[in-house]
């Protein structure tokens, strides 16, 4: 990338944390909120982080998480892009099938074994699988424009909205570099804990500089709640839960503060289902795979990847990023305490 160009972004990402926080409805005092301006945080990040106890040195920034997204240089396409990371990691771990590609709301078939090329039989296949997704492969992040399509009481659902047929096809008119996959029935564990979203785990890996080794510095997992619907979006206001890398467990889980103040929750709050204390089935096999995965593409030095258990225990990777959160993931612990994640963060030029 031009030196000039990557200069440009960098500016631009921090007018982009000054606007934000300006928009903010965060309540902090005045010099506090200069002060993580300053720093590169988000006034949010000051309770999130719980910052007036902790050192602000020992978490990656706001501002330096958007420096995240140049480890990767010219290689990001491939993360950037669901339909070149599908091709990429395919032949060795399960991916949600992708049936069609819609361009400026023409349906093309990708799919050999299902053939959908209009919105005539896309509601077909809606009725058939009971439920189908259609997301952007491009240019979007965080679930943005994702509809999960079901078939319920011989209604046809985009989400929580009732759709006919004419609504459908004018809707498929007006999307553009989308993708129709399959719909990835979760396992009970999961399901049990919140049944109305997908719901992932977000596994950090990082290839060391200096041995090329691949590690796991973090694995949280994300929970939709009556605030997401259909997603798990943490910034939407989904739960997240840290995962014992060693054993695959969940911790308590929270979300993004409200009122300036963190909750934790050892049940769903809206299920009641326990969370502290479940282990994710297969917890050895996803560690396995997902190391795979990252040695089979090694100029991808920095992945956020999104996994689930699915109803038959298949390990299944629905995406990757590029430049993940890391407000999900520090709210459980800062990765700057990790010295391999510092070592790796200075050698890149983040800190």
């Amino acid at each position: 990338m031009n030196w000039l160009y990557r200069r440009y972004l960098l500016l631009r990402s921090r007018v982009a944390i000054f606007v934000e926080d300006m928009q903010s409805r965060t309540k902090i005092p005045f010099v506090t909120r200069i002060k993580c301006l300053f720093k590169g945080f988000l006034s949010k990040s000051y309770y999130l982080y719980d910052l007036k106890n902790n050192n602000f040195k020992d978490y990656v920034s706001d501002y330096e998480r958007k420096k995240t997204r140049f480890i990767n240089e010219e290689d990001a396409r491939v993360l950037n892009n669901k339909i070149i990371f599908d091709n990429m990691v395919g032949n060795c771990v399960d991916t949600p099938t992708i049936y069609s590609i819609i361009l400026n709301g023409k349906i093309y078939p990708y799919s050999e074994e299902l053939v959908i090329d209009s919105s005539e039989a896309l509601i077909e296949e809606i009725k058939k699988k009971g439920r189908i997704v259609l997301k952007p492969y491009a240019g979007t992040d965080g679930g943005r424009g994702i509809y999960i399509c079901t078939f319920t009481n011989n209604n046809i659902y985009f989400n929580d909205t009732n759709m006919n047929k004419e609504e459908i096809h004018s809707l498929i008119n007006k999307l553009n570099k989308y993708i129709i996959t399959e719909y990835v029935e979760q396992h009970e564990y999961s399901s049990k804990i919140f049944p109305h979203s997908v719901n992932t785990i977000r596994i950090i890996t990082m290839r060391d500089p200096y041995t090329q080794e691949v590690f796991i510095p973090i694995a949280v997992h994300r929970f939709g709640t009556s605030r997401t619907k259909n997603v798990d979006n943490w910034d939407r206001g989904g739960l997240s839960s840290e995962v014992n890398i060693d054993t695959g467990m969940l911790s308590k889980a929270t979300f993004k503060p409200i009122d300036n103040k963190m909750i934790w929750y050892s049940n769903h709050p809206d299920t009641n289902a326990k969370i502290e204390g479940i282990a994710i089935p297969k917890w050895d096999s996803i560690k396995e795979k997902i190391l795979l995965s990252a040695n089979r593409v090694p100029f991808l030095k920095y992945v956020g990847w999104d996994v689930v258990v699915d109803k038959d225990q298949n390990i299944v990777i629905i995406e990757a990023n590029n430049c993940s959160g890391v407000n999900v993931l520090q709210v459980h612990k800062p990765l700057l305490k990790n010295p391999q994640v510092k070592r790796y963060y200075n050698y890149h030029k983040i800190l």
